[in-house]
């Protein structure tokens, strides 16, 4: 038997930075922990940011996050054997951040997918032969702030028609196929409708365990297809997140065994403790099985997260959303010209940036399309 670990997002933070400089696997990460990964026939984790000491940010809608380039240390003596770059942070720190990121992989001997240097040198997955049988590993991103240029680096970002395709034409050449999908609604401990569909498309097209990060709390999993789909694992070591502790402390290493005739997968349930991690005694996930169960009913799945997520969208998102007002309507037909000037200064840089950012991306158009239901549904207009 062999076995892959994955583990979910991972970036050094302010308050264990000396230890990932030190190279301290054992005090970051617990021996428990550091014995699974020396254990491991292949590992992985999310690299949720840069590793560079560049301090030119791009201009975007959220933080931009990266830590110091000698924390690799820490990364290398974990002993992960790579990094997947597909996620919004990735390109935080422009062209210099991700140039110097992928430098600092190679010469600590760690590989990396996801990601390219422009839009023309994508490595959207990586070959390993595990236990006799050949691996890939694709890894893709939701579109945020981080689709590559011409000359700009980026992510390989979810286009259903290309990454089915190609998951399709991967799996004829390899045994065994896993997806790292970096999306999912964020801090919501199920699954959106949208993430779902994505998950039973790419498993119908051969894809045989997907996992996703990004939503920095655990989710839930199901079996389809003969596919293992797990909705969030959570965080690995991600402790600058001060939101919602009684979900973003805790995460899942998922470690899948393959045999000679499938695979199994068994989660290991980890704990951010400070600025440290712990691996958990009591390994409880009937929160996690419990979850499971209620994947079929979308009504509850929809109502739950139109509740959770309304507040947050209605806080961040429709104050840039006007409306026409009266005065406006007036102040428009009499000064035309003047009206349209008034109005582009009316919004600030950060408004611009997060209504592009909605229209943008399908994470968000999901969020504004359920959570708009949700108001309308509140004044009985539907």
């Amino acid at each position: 038997m062999s076995k892959i670990l994955i583990a979910g997002d991972l970036l050094p933070s302010e308050g264990n930075y000396s230890l990932f400089e030190q190279g301290d696997a054992r005090a970051l990460f617990g021996n428990e922990i550091c014995n699974m990964f020396a254990e491991a026939d292949y590992s992985i984790f999310n690299l949720e940011g840069p590793l560079t000491d560049s301090d030119k940010m791009l201009f975007k809608d959220g933080p931009g996050i990266k830590a110091p380039s000698q924390t690799v240390n820490g990364i290398k003596n974990l002993g992960v054997k790579a990094v997947a770059l597909a996620n919004n942070h990735t390109t935080d720190f422009l062209k210099k951040g991700y140039e110097d990121t992928v430098s600092i992989l190679e010469k600590a001997g760690i590989d990396y997918v996801g990601a390219g240097i422009d839009q023309d040198s994508i490595k959207t997955h990586i070959s390993v032969e595990v236990g006799g049988k050949k691996v890939c590993i694709y890894n893709v991103s939701e579109l945020f702030f981080n689709k590559a240029g011409k000359d700009s680096p980026g992510a390989n970002i979810y286009d259903e028609y290309i990454v089915c395709n190609e998951i399709k034409e991967l799996k004829k050449s390899h045994d065994f196929l896993i997806v790292i999908y970096h999306g999912g609604a964020e801090y919501f401990p199920y699954t959106t409708p949208q993430t779902r569909t994505r998950f039973h498309r790419m498993a119908d097209c051969g894809a045989d365990f997907i996992t996703a990060q990004h939503t920095h709390c655990i989710s839930c999993a199901e079996k389809y297809n003969g596919s293992y789909l797990l909705y969030g694992q959570g965080n690995f070591l991600f402790a600058r997140q001060k939101k919602f502790p009684n979900l973003t402390k805790h995460g899942l290493i998922a470690e899948i065994q393959l045999t000679d005739s499938g695979f199994e997968v068994k989660n290991h349930l980890i704990n951010i403790v400070g600025n440290v991690l712990e691996y958990d005694k009591n390994q409880d996930l009937s929160e996690f099985y419990e979850r499971g169960k209620k994947l079929c009913d979308e009504d509850f799945l929809v109502s739950l997260f139109e509740e959770r997520k309304s507040k947050e969208i209605m806080f961040n998102y429709l104050t840039t959303y006007k409306g026409r007002y009266p005065f406006r309507i007036v102040f428009r037909s009499l000064f035309p010209k003047l009206y349209h000037k008034w109005m582009l200064r009316s919004y600030s840089d950060a408004h611009c940036i997060r209504n592009f950012n909605v229209i943008m991306g399908g994470r968000r158009s999901e969020d504004m399309f359920y959570v708009w239901r949700h108001i309308l549904k509140k004044r009985n207009l539907i």
